[in-house]
C-alpha cells in the first residue's frame, strides 16, 4: 500500500527545482488531508474529486474542493489522459501558466505522485481553436464540460452519444433539417446560455434528442435535434460512425467547431473538417 504523504514528502524535499503548483485527484478525505498537512501552506492547491462525502468533509475542514461529475474511479489508468486534458484546460484559462512545474498527487483510482513540466505539453489546442474561430474560450469549455458531463454519466449505466456545432447560425442551419420543434424556441436567452452551469442539465437532456444542438459563438442555444445534411461529397473514412461523420461533416461545411460525444466515451472535436482534439473518458 503506498504511503502516500511520505511520497509527496519525499518529493518535494528530493526535488532540485522547486514547485510552482499542487494538483490531487482522490476520492478519500483522510488521504486528502494527510497530503495537505506535509504541503508548504505557500503553495497553491487544487484538489479535485468525484466523491460528494470527500467534497463536504474537506470543505468542512477548511480544504477548498473542487466537485467533479465525472467518475473518476472507474477510469482505471485513464485518469492520466484525463490530468492532462485538466491542466491544459486550466492553462487556456490562465489559472496555470506555461512553463510553470506541477506535482500532481493521484489518491483516485490510482495512488502516486507525477511531476508535470507544462513546457513539455503540447500547445493549449482550445486556445488555439477559440482564437481560430472567434469563440470565446470559456466558452468553449463550458462545452466541453457539458460533453463531459454528458459522456462519463450516461444513461443507466451506459455512455450515450450527443453532438454540438459552434458557429455562425445561418451556416449552422443550411446544413441541418429539424427532427423535432425547437425545444429552445421561446425560452430567454439566459435560458440557453451555456455559460450557465445551472442550464447544463436541460442542455444534456435535449442532446440526447437525436441530431445536433446549435450554439452561436456567444455560447447561446438556439436549436436542438438538427439533423445534419452530408453531402454525397464527403465519405466516410474507416470505423467512422454516423455521429462523427455528421460533426465532420458540419465543420467543414459551415466553417465551425463540431464536438462529437460518442457512446463509447470519447469526446472528439472537429474543425474544418479536422479531427482537432480528443478525450477519452473510460
Amino acid at each position: 500500500m503506498v504511503d502516500l504523504p511520505s511520497l509527496v514528502k519525499s518529493t518535494l524535499e528530493g526535488d532540485r527545482r522547486s514547485f510552482d503548483a499542487v494538483m490531487m485527484l482522490t476520492a478519500s478525505a483522510r488521504k486528502a488531508k494527510s497530503v495537505v498537512e506535509i504541503l508548504p501552506k505557500d503553495l497553491p492547491l487544487t484538489v479535485l474529486t468525484s466523491q460528494a462525502r470527500v467534497n463536504d468533509s474537506l470543505t468542512e475542514a477548511g480544504i477548498e474542493t473542487t466537485k467533479m461529475e465525472e467518475n473518476l474511479s472507474a477510469q482505471g489508468l485513464g485518469v492520466l489522459n484525463h490530468v492532462h486534458d485538466l491542466i491544459l484546460q486550466a492553462m487556456g484559462e490562465g489559472r496555470i501558466s506555461r512553463g510553470e512545474r506541477m506535482l500532481v498527487v493521484l489518491a483516485e483510482p490510482v495512488e502516486g505522485v507525477i511531476v508535470i513540466d507544462t513546457t513539455m505539453l503540447s500547445a493549449n489546442r482550445l486556445a488555439t481553436l477559440s482564437q481560430e474561430f472567434s469563440i470565446d474560450l470559456e466558452i468553449l469549455t463550458k462545452v466541453m464540460e457539458l460533453a463531459r458531463h454528458i459522456g462519463s454519466r450516461g444513461r443507466e449505466g451506459h455512455f450515450i452519444g450527443a453532438l454540438f456545432a459552434i458557429g455562425p447560425l445561418p451556416a449552422l442551419r443550411k446544413y441541418s433539417t429539424a427532427l423535432v420543434l425547437n425545444p429552445f424556441k421561446g425560452h430567454p436567452t439566459e435560458k440557453r446560455d451555456i455559460a450557465d452551469d445551472a442550464n447544463h442539465e436541460s442542455m444534456a437532456e435535449f442532446a440526447w434528442l437525436d441530431g445536433a444542438i446549435l450554439f452561436n459563438r456567444e455560447g447561446i442555444a438556439s436549436d436542438a435535434g438538427r439533423y445534419i445534411q452530408v453531402p454525397a461529397g464527403i465519405v466516410p473514412k474507416s470505423g467512422e460512425g454516423g455521429r462523427h461523420l455528421a460533426a465532420r461533416s458540419i465543420s467543414q461545411l459551415a466553417e465551425c467547431i463540431a464536438i462529437c460525444v460518442s457512446s463509447n466515451g470519447t469526446i472528439t472535436l472537429y474543425a474544418n473538417g479536422r479531427d482537432r482534439y480528443k478525450v477519452k473518458l473510460s
